[in-house]
C-alpha cells in the first residue's frame, strides 16, 4: 500500500485543527496553505520534511509523549531554523501549558499516527517493544 497520500491527508488535517484551535497564529495558516500547495504539486516533500524536522528529532518524544523534551526541542529549533512545519513545534513552546488535557492528547495522538504513517512510507522498521 502506498502511504505517502494518507500521510499527507493527516499532515493538512493536523493543520486545520491547529489553525482552528489558534486562529491567532498567522504561522499555522500559512503552513496549511504551503501543505496544501506541496500535496497537489510535490507530495514527498511533505513526507521528506517531516521525517526530516519533525521524525528524526522527536519520534521518541512523541511516541513517549515528553512534553519537557519536546519543549526543549521546539525552542532550539525554532531559534536555529524555520520551514511550514516549525509551526507544529511552536505550539509545544507557546501554548502547551495552558491546554487541556483533551487537546494535549488529540495533539499527541495526530503526531502519534504522522509518525506511523512516515514509518510506513519510507519503509522504516521501528525499532520499539510491542
Amino acid at each position: 500500500m502506498d502511504y505517502l497520500k494518507p500521510f499527507c491527508t493527516q499532515l493538512i488535517r493536523f493543520f486545520e485543527s491547529l489553525s482552528e484551535t489558534f486562529p491567532e497564529e498567522r504561522d499555522i495558516s500559512m503552513g496549511l496553505e504551503g501543505m496544501r500547495a506541496a500535496k497537489l504539486s510535490n507530495p514527498k516533500l511533505m513526507l521528506d520534511m517531516f521525517y526530516t524536522h519533525i521524525y528524526l528529532p522527536a519520534n521518541d518524544m512523541i511516541m513517549n509523549r515528553k512534553d519537557e523534551e519536546i519543549i526543549a526541542l521546539a525552542r532550539n529549533v525554532m531559534s536555529t531554523q524555520f520551514n511550514e512545519l516549525m509551526s507544529t513545534l511552536m505550539i509545544f513552546d507557546r501554548h502547551w501549558p495552558s491546554l487541556s488535557d483533551n487537546n494535549r492528547n488529540v495533539i499527541w495522538e495526530y503526531l502519534r499516527v504522522l509518525c506511523l504513517l512516515c514509518e510506513k512510507a519510507k519503509g522504516i522498521k521501528p525499532n520499539r517493544l510491542a
